[in-house]
């Protein structure tokens, strides 16, 4: 067959979905748990938060430097390859994100 565009275009989406969808499921349902973890704890712990008297702005500043750190001294370490400890804090930290923005949005600010 000729290399059409459309051939390089669907060629290079198919190389991108390739590795989703030959993980294994053990490997696929732990990064969704940890994704769906990290929304629901930090979700909790804000609305938690909400009702006591504590600066939920600083709080929730210290909670996206923490995450960031986290997973930032984790990546530029000496790791050749992505594990799957490092993938699950990274989830976590993306849900966790994606609570805080959610709530930020739910308040209006």
């Amino acid at each position: 067959m000729q290399k059409t565009k459309l051939r390089i275009l669907f060629e290079s989406i198919f190389s991108n979905i390739q590795p989703l969808l030959s993980d294994s499921w053990k490997k696929r349902s732990l990064l969704i748990l940890s994704l769906l973890f990290g929304f629901y704890l930090t979700n909790s712990f804000i609305s938690f938060l909400l009702d006591k008297s504590i600066n939920t702005i600083v709080l929730s500043v210290l909670i996206l430097i923490l995450m960031e750190f986290s997973i930032r001294s984790i990546l530029f370490s000496n790791y050749s390859k992505l594990t799957l400890s490092v993938l699950l804090i990274n989830n976590f930290r993306i849900g966790s994100t994606y609570a805080l923005i959610l709530e930020a949005f739910k308040l209006g600010s």
